[in-house]
C-alpha cells in the first residue's frame, strides 16, 4: 500500500512549536526529546493525509511515498 509520509529535510527551518504533532490526526508524530518520531504504520492509515506538512510553520517538512509500516525517527537538531 502506498501512502505519504512526513520528512524533516531541513532542521535549521523547524521552529520546535510542535505544530505537526497537534495537526497530525491519528497521532503518528510523538516528541521524543530532542527528536520527533513518527509512527509510519500510523500514518499508512491515511494515505491522502499532509496534514503535518500544510500546518509546519517553518516549512521544514515534506511528504514522501512510502509501501511499508514501519516507525522512522525525524531528527531534530
Amino acid at each position: 500500500m502506498k501512502f505519504n509520509y512526513p520528512v524533516l529535510t531541513k532542521p535549521e527551518k523547524c521552529q520546535h512549536c510542535k505544530t505537526c504533532i497537534a495537526a497530525c490526526p491519528v497521532g503518528a508524530i510523538k516528541d521524543v526529546d530532542p527528536r520527533f518520531e513518527l509512527d509510519m504504520s500510523k500514518c499508512a492509515t491515511r494515505t491522502d493525509c499532509f496534514s503535518c506538512v500544510m500546518h509546519c510553520k517553518g516549512h521544514a517538512l515534506i511528504l514522501k511515498q512510502a509501501d511499508t509500516t514501519e516507525k522512522i525517527n525525524i531528527v531534530v537538531q
